[in-house]
C-alpha cells in the first residue's frame, strides 16, 4: 500500500514508522503497534499522509488524550501561522529557555542596507543571527534561496562590523524552519557554516528535540484552541502551552474578551500535558 506525502511524493506505508513516532511521544510499544495496525486496516492505497495523521490522532484521543496532544506537534507548529512572526516569538522563547538572551525583530546596520534580524541570540561571549522561516504546510521546504539570503544577510552585517560601522559582532548565522530543508539548502549551509535547525534536522538538538526535552509546546498544540482565541493569546505574548498554567483566567477573560469556558477547556488540555510530563 502506497501513501501520498504532503510534497506529492509516494512512499510505501510502514507500520513501524507510525510505531516509532508514537513511542517518541510516550506511548508504550504494545499500544503503538496496536494503533499502527488499526491505522493500516482503516487505510487504502493512495491515502494522504495528512489523512493518516488525522486517523492516528482520532485513535489517540480515544485511547490516550495526553499523547494525542503531543502527537499533534508538527501540525501545531504550522498552525502558528499564517504570518511568520508568532513562530519567531515562539523560537525566541525556546532559545531563552535554553539560556540565551534574545531580542526579536531588531534593525541592524549592514554594510549595504539595514537588516531586520528575526532573532538576535546571545550566550556567553557569542552572538547569533537567527533567520526564521515558517511554513503553513508540511509539503513546503526551505530551499536553497532561503539558505542563500540567510548567509547574504549575515555577510552584510558582518562586513559592517569589520568596517566599524556596526558595534555588534555576530559570530554565527542560524536558519530555523518548522518543516524541512531541501538537500541543496543543507549542502550550501554546511559549506558556508550556517547552522540549520529544522524538523528532524540535525540528528541531535533538532527542532522537535528542543521542544520535547523541556516540554515547550506551542499553544496551537491544544485541540480546543480556536483561531480567535489563538490571536488574542499571541497578542498577549502567550506562545507556550505552559504559559496558560499560571494565568488568572478571570482577569484574562475580562481583559481579552475570551470566554471563561473556552479558557477552562484549554486549561484542562494543558493539565493533561504537564501533569504527566
Amino acid at each position: 500500500m502506497n501513501i501520498v506525502k504532503a510534497s506529492g511524493e509516494k512512499e510505501k506505508f510502514k507500520e513501524e514508522k507510525i510505531v516509532f513516532s508514537l513511542e517518541r511521544v510516550g506511548l508504550n510499544h504494545l499500544k503503538a503497534k496496536e494503533i499502527a495496525k488499526e491505522v493500516k486496516g482503516l487505510s487504502k492505497s493512495g491515502i494522504r499522509s495528512e489523512t493518516i495523521l488525522d486517523v492516528v490522532i482520532d485513535l489517540l484521543k480515544r485511547d490516550d488524550p495526553m499523547v494525542a496532544i503531543k502527537y499533534n506537534l508538527k501540525r501545531a507548529l504550522m498552525n502558528l501561522g499564517p504570518s511568520g512572526y508568532p513562530f519567531e516569538k515562539y523560537f525566541a522563547g525556546i532559545l531563552k529557555e535554553y539560556g540565551y538572551e534574545v531580542s526579536v525583530g531588531e534593525i541592524i546596520q549592514g554594510h549595504c542596507v539595514n537588516q531586520e534580524v528575526d532573532i538576535i541570540a546571545t550566550k556567553g561571549n557569542k552572538r547569533y543571527m537567527v533567520e526564521c522561516k515558517h511554513h503553513s504546510s508540511s509539503g513546503l521546504r526551505s530551499d536553497l534561496k532561503v539558505a542563500l539570503y540567510t548567509y547574504a544577510r549575515f555577510l552584510d552585517v558582518k562586513e559592517a562590523w569589520m568596517k566599524d560601522r556596526n558595534p555588534q559582532k555576530f559570530h554565527q548565522a542560524i536558519l530555523v524552519t518548522n518543516t524541512r530543508c531541501t538537500s541543496e539548502a543543507l549542502k550550501f549551509a554546511s559549506c558556508r557554516k550556517v547552522d540549520v535547525i529544522a524538523w528532524h534536522y540535525p540528528q541531535n538538538n533538532n527542532l522537535e528535540e528542543l521542544i520535547e526535552k523541556k516540554s515547550l509546546y506551542p499553544i496551537t498544540i491544544l485541540f480546543s484552541l480556536s483561531d480567535k482565541v489563538k490571536t488574542k493569546l499571541l497578542k498577549n505574548d502567550i506562545v507556550f502551552a505552559k504559559d496558560l498554567i499560571n494565568i488568572d483566567y478571570k482577569k484574562f477573560a475580562k481583559k481579552t474578551g475570551v470566554g471563561l469556558n473556552e479558557l477552562k477547556k484549554l486549561n484542562n488540555e494543558v493539565q493533561l500535558i504537564y501533569d504527566q510530563s
